[in-house]
């Protein structure tokens, strides 16, 4: 079984991609930047098309190899296919549409080291490309909460190659979610060293898994759980339940906060309304200015207390 030494190792980042070259010239230029040094890049092309210009882009500073499927066999089966195709000992994942910091890897091979450990994760920063709203996702490794939810993007970790071996590979008879069916496999026999510093981006976009694919992910959520139910224990549900229960009434609370907000904005807009159609919102701004201008000469602050 591998175990994280002193040496800088080789390390294969297999990054799956199809049909969005402009997004995967971003993805690679992430990994060419990478401090950590010596790596190497799988490319698996999952039957789209032609991806040999931006491959060899960085492949005069990165060593790049590419596995081309001639059509599409699944998020798991183009996985698997890179892992077979990598050449080193540990391996990280980047899809085409996600990004690595500049310190991603070496950050985990200090993590993986420092706790000699053959799976480690780091923080993650999710951006919703449609809205432009961020999310952290930097929690602690808990066997519990991974029982029923996945809370590690695939980008996020690095894994000794013999171990993704050890538990039979990635399950190709998941449409989703597989990186979660092998987290929990990993889980039963593995230690997750973890490291909340933020060391790559998770971009979600409308058709990702991450955006508008609920159906099919709630599906393979559901198989998932089939899987693994075996394993799933009372206090664990319970545990989940009442995470979600937070979740529900701090929800609550920000919508109340927005509706409380958009009452008053509501309220303002209609004074103003009134004074235009009265004629006097003019005088009002003018009595305004002039109200501002004595505080200001006699020296009141904004909290109404006179300046000493």
């Amino acid at each position: 079984m591998a175990k994280a030494g002193s040496s800088s190792p080789l390390i294969s980042v297999v990054v799956r991609t199809r049909d969005r070259q402009s997004l995967l010239r971003e993805a690679l230029q992430s990994i060419e930047a990478q401090t950590h040094r010596p790596l190497e890049v799988v490319v698996v092309n999952d039957g789209g098309g032609p991806v040999h210009q931006e491959a060899e882009a960085v492949a005069k500073d990165v060593r790049v190899s590419l596995v081309e499927h001639s059509h599409p066999r699944g998020r798991a089966a183009a996985l698997n296919a890179g892992v077979a195709a990598a050449t080193g000992s540990w391996i990280a994942f980047l899809d085409d549409d996600d990004l690595f910091l500049p310190q991603h890897l070496a950050v985990l091979w200090n993590t993986l080291r420092a706790a000699n450990a053959n799976v480690a994760y780091a923080g993650c920063r999710l951006v919703r490309i449609d809205s432009g709203e961020e999310e952290t996702f930097a929690t602690p490794f808990d066997r519990d909460l991974l029982a029923l939810a996945n809370f590690i993007p695939i980008c996020a970790v690095l894994v000794a190659r013999s171990s993704l071996l050890e538990v039979g590979g990635f399950d190709e008879s998941l449409s989703f979610l597989e990186d979660w069916d092998m987290w929990l496999r990993l889980a039963s026999s593995h230690e997750f060293a973890f490291c909340p510093e933020i060391t790559c981006i998770y971009r979600v976009r409308p058709g990702s898994v991450g955006g508008d694919m609920a159906p099919e992910r709630w599906a393979a959520f559901g198989a998932v759980l089939a899987k693994h139910w075996g394993s799933i224990r009372p206090n664990q549900v319970a545990a989940r339940l009442w995470q979600l229960e937070r979740a529900v009434d701090e929800g609550r609370r920000r919508l109340w906060e927005q509706q409380a907000e958009l009452v008053r904005l509501r309220e303002e807009n209609r004074f103003v309304h009134e004074l235009a159609e009265a004629h006097l919102l003019g005088p009002v701004w003018w009595l305004h200015r002039l109200w501002r201008g004595w505080q200001k000469w006699r020296g009141i602050g904004a909290r109404g207390a006179t300046r000493r």
